[in-house]
Order: structure tokens, then sequence, then C-alpha cells
């Protein structure tokens, strides 16, 4: 049987991107106004862990919106340590 993947999202809009393009407002498109916290990312992963229906899956944690290897690296390690 072919193992289950499930792709946690964190959206941190944009992070990292020099721009702020009128075609590409992320925060009026996602509806989020805040940044995310490592916090949130642990609550985030907290949720989609005690909802997943596999107890045996493949889980990845995936950062969306921005660019998060153009985020500081301080930023990028804090946020990161929301995933563990």
């Amino acid at each position: 049987m072919k193992q289950k993947q499930y792709v946690i999202p964190i959206f941190v809009p944009h992070l990292g991107c020099p721009n702020d393009c009128i075609f590409c407002n992320q925060k009026s498109i996602s509806g989020q106004l805040k940044q995310v916290t490592k916090e949130d990312v642990k609550t985030t992963i907290e949720y989609y862990l005690k909802n997943f229906k596999e107890d045996n899956a493949y889980i990845e944690v995936a950062f969306f919106g921005g660019s998060f290897t153009a985020i500081e690296v301080s930023l990028q390690e804090e946020l990161l340590r929301g995933c563990i």
C-alpha cells in the first residue's frame, strides 16, 4: 500500500518579497493581515496533525507566499522552531 502524504501549509504573506505589487496583494487575497509567528506555526501544525486520518503518513510543512528563503535568516530560524 502506498504511504499517504500530507502537506501542512503555513502562509507568510509578502515575507521576503521586496515588492508590493497590486496584482499580488497577498494580504488582501488571503485575508491574513498579521504576520505569522512561531506560535502560529506550532498551532497550525498541531491542528493538522490531530486531523490527519493516517497514522503512518509522510508529512511535510511548507511555507507559502512571499519568498521564505529571502526572509532574514533569524526570522526563518524562528519560524522553523515552531515546527519542532
